[in-house]
């Protein structure tokens, strides 16, 4: 059951790290130190991983405003990477390396493309992303309850999904005139 809880938890932090690559690494720090994280890698527990963890998630979700995509999909897939393995590294060695690097690769693609709309659309692009870092420590904390984060991960492949049809549809009625 221990590996379950884990795989959840990793996999929710994983998505949370779409949005903010290092702040969910912050609320893992927390949650291990309350012990809350039963296959946590010992490190996690530490005072010194949780300030790092809060300092770095703050300075990067402030930069990702002005980091083009495909460095904010990077760093994503490395957060997920790093969220996944040393949520589950106890239990799951080696395996949430790259199951959390496609979770948080994935989920970030997703993410700056909602973004990038947002800010296309009139939105601020540092309120937008104000709004995206305070997001990803919610779905953080949400990921942290056990079974939540499988949910978390098909919420993602929905919004891929609902996010992909629109961009298909959004020009479905125009006709090429000549």
């Amino acid at each position: 059951m221990d590996i379950l809880f884990a795989a959840s938890q990793g996999a929710g932090l994983a998505v949370a790290c779409g949005l903010a690559a290092v702040l969910p690494l912050g609320v893992l720090a927390v949650a291990a130190i309350l012990g809350w994280t039963p296959g946590a890698l010992s490190f996690a527990s530490e005072s010194t991983f949780a300030i790092v963890a809060w300092v770095l998630g703050a300075l990067e979700a402030a930069a990702r405003a002005v980091l083009p995509m495909p460095i904010r999909v990077a760093l994503s897939g490395l957060g997920g990477a790093a969220a996944f393995e040393i949520t589950a590294g106890d239990k799951v060695p080696f395996m949430g390396l790259v199951i959390g690097a496609a979770i948080g690769a994935g989920t970030a693609w997703i993410t700056t493309r909602m973004v990038d709309r947002a800010i296309a659309g009139g939105g601020t692009r540092w309120g937008v992303t104000a709004i995206v870092a305070v997001a990803s420590i919610v779905v953080a904390a949400l990921a942290i309850i056990p079974i939540v984060g499988f949910v978390l991960v098909i919420m993602a492949l929905w919004f891929g999904l609902k996010s992909r049809k629109d961009e298909q549809t959004k020009y479905g009625g125009l006709r090429v005139l000549r």
